[in-house]
């Protein structure tokens, strides 16, 4: 759910037509806002937000008793991308720029960036944002079994520099701050259901850093541009208060206008 102040920055890229792209990459909900924007719906997928307090979607009831993942990612998918407030699949296909999401393979360890123009799209959207023990079991592609990126590569930055991005725009949810701890216990747990992403999930908020750090003094030649809030948002990965988030998402649109400002002046 932090992840609705970058859908107001983006809102606001979207209707300004700011659009200078190459590419653009995204991580879990990152990856999902990818292709919102990307499929021009950044706006249009603001209202999806309300659905944090929908029980089908998000319900601790239905974790405290066992019958089901406390988010059920495949209802979110279905209900919302699919049925209810579809994502323009034809237009993000047609998207000039490749949309690119991470997901970690579980047997192997591996990440996998992939191009969602040019795959099943609904499939890869929920690899991207599987929270392990949060949303369920890992989604099935091809043979393959994936889980949430971030796991891997929580903050692609360092992919889009490989593959020759020189001028880059990342957007964060999250202030400067004191460096944020793993929920040990849990992540030990996930550890040994996973022993192939035993690294990531152990070392998650670690990778997470050294890719901001990176952002924060990227190396010669390469110009990173972050747009982060300047305080906390008051949103944590399952909130579900309506207020909180729509504040948030108000807070990336006025963070990304004045971005754009500043590349006026």
């Amino acid at each position: 759910m932090r992840g609705a102040y970058a859908n107001g920055v983006l809102s606001t890229f979207e209707e300004a037509g700011h659009a200078p792209w190459d590419a653009v990459y995204g991580t879990s909900a990152g990856g999902a806002l990818a292709a919102w924007y990307s499929a021009g719906q950044a706006r249009y997928a603001e209202k999806t937000w309300d659905y944090a307090a929908d029980r089908r979607i998000l319900s601790y009831k239905r974790a405290l008793f066992r019958r089901g993942p406390i988010l059920d990612h495949d209802a979110l998918l279905d209900i919302i991308y699919v049925k209810e407030r579809p994502i323009d699949q034809e237009a993000l296909r047609r998207c000039k720029w490749p949309v690119i999401v991470t997901a970690v393979d579980i047997h192997s360890g591996a990440v996998v960036y992939k191009d969602i123009r040019k795959g099943h799209i609904i499939d890869w959207l929920r690899a991207t944002g599987r929270l392990p023990f949060a949303a369920g079991e890992p989604v099935r592609i091809d043979g393959r079994d994936y889980l949430d990126g971030g796991i891997g590569d929580p903050i692609p930055v360092y992919k889009a520099v490989e593959e020759g991005a020189t001028d880059v725009t990342l957007i964060l949810n999250t202030p400067i701050g004191p460096r944020r701890k793993d929920n040990g216990a849990l992540a030990r747990f996930m550890a040994r259901k996973y022993p192939a992403l035993r690294q990531g999930i152990l070392h998650h908020q670690e990778l997470k850093h050294a890719a901001i750090h990176y952002a924060e003094d990227p190396p010669k030649g390469v110009r990173i541009r972050i747009i982060r809030p300047d305080h906390p948002t008051g949103l944590h990965r399952l909130s579900r208060q309506l207020d909180v988030i729509h504040e948030g998402i108000r807070r990336g649109h006025a963070d990304g206008r004045r971005f754009l400002k500043s590349l006026e002046d």
